[in-house]
């Protein structure tokens, strides 16, 4: 009745709001399939596929004429170059001629890849053709938007998922008294120049992330990361942790035995995991940031 009266505009009493409250909480919000990198893989292949037809079909421009032909002769195999005019057992080949028996092998692998590749790239046109999963995504977004709180859907369009995804809250790891203060562009206080500089650079980037938000990890139990960053092409989180002061024994100490302790949680640098590093005569720059940024979270 609610969805009906908020379509349609009428003056009827809309649902009682506890209730529209509790019909909502009963949502689960998380998304059930991960997002599409199908199409995207499948039109990598086929610009590689059309890229190595390109460069085969060059190369049989360039190759000798004719055919090779094999004859095992008791315990060893002989090369024989058949062509327009040579006998029909083909010319036999001298071990110095390896190269004309290489390259005519070669030729003729290449004319059944062409056949292949051509064959594969007609298939691949037809799957770009017929799978469309935007259609899936369509119909949620379609949907008004009173009947959106109350859908869980199949995947949840991304800007839907990245808003859910930064209302998260959280209880960050309280400031020392008198420790000095650090605000990065957007007003938010963090605990080094360094991270300002990650933090800027996350947000000009448009990556969304949680200042020092808590995760438990083994032999360390609950722990702030500097940051734990967002992939929203991917929905995949990472965390990124800045050792910032590599040139204190103790510190770096510190610092490894924490990167061993991530990894016995399931988070390894590249995969999950993003280290940066700087030390008192290395400090960090605007670059080495951004291929991290580039790398792994866009």
């Amino acid at each position: 009745m609610y969805l009906m009266i908020c379509e349609n505009n009428s003056e009827e009493a809309p649902i009682n709001e506890k209730k529209r409250a509790s019909m909502v909480q009963n949502v689960i919000e998380k998304t059930e399939i991960s997002p599409d990198m199908l199409a995207k893989h499948i039109r990598t292949i086929k610009a590689e596929f059309e890229q190595v037809l390109i460069e085969k079909e060059q190369s049989l421009k360039n190759a000798p004429e004719g055919k090779i032909r094999f004859v095992k002769k008791g315990n060893s195999i002989q090369y024989h170059h058949k062509h327009d005019h040579s006998v029909p057992e083909g010319t036999y080949l001298k071990r110095e001629q390896d190269s004309l028996a290489a390259a005519l092998a070669q030729k003729d692998y290449d004319c059944r890849l062409i056949r292949e590749l051509k064959a594969e790239i007609k298939v691949l046109d037809r799957a770009l053709a017929d799978y469309r999963p935007e259609r899936i995504d369509a119909i949620y977004s379609s949907l008004h938007a009173c009947r959106k709180p109350l859908i869980r859907p199949l995947r949840l369009p991304d800007e839907e998922f990245v808003r859910r995804w930064i209302k998260v809250e959280y209880e960050k790891k309280a400031f020392e008294k008198n420790a000095p203060e650090y605000y990065t562009a957007k007003g938010e206080r963090v605990r080094s120049k360094s991270e300002i500089l990650i933090a800027d650079a996350l947000s000009r980037h448009n990556v969304p992330y949680r200042y020092e938000y808590p995760i438990q990890i083994r032999g360390l139990g609950l722990i702030y990361p500097d940051f734990f960053c967002l992939n929203a092409r991917k929905r995949q989180a990472y965390v990124w942790e800045h050792n910032g002061m590599m040139s204190d024994s103790g510190y770096a100490d510190c610092a490894t035995n924490k990167i061993e302790k991530y990894a016995l949680s399931g988070y390894f640098p590249g995969e999950n995991l993003i280290l940066s590093f700087e030390s008192s005569s290395h400090p960090l720059n605007s670059r080495a940031i951004a291929r991290n940024i580039n790398r792994y979270l866009l």
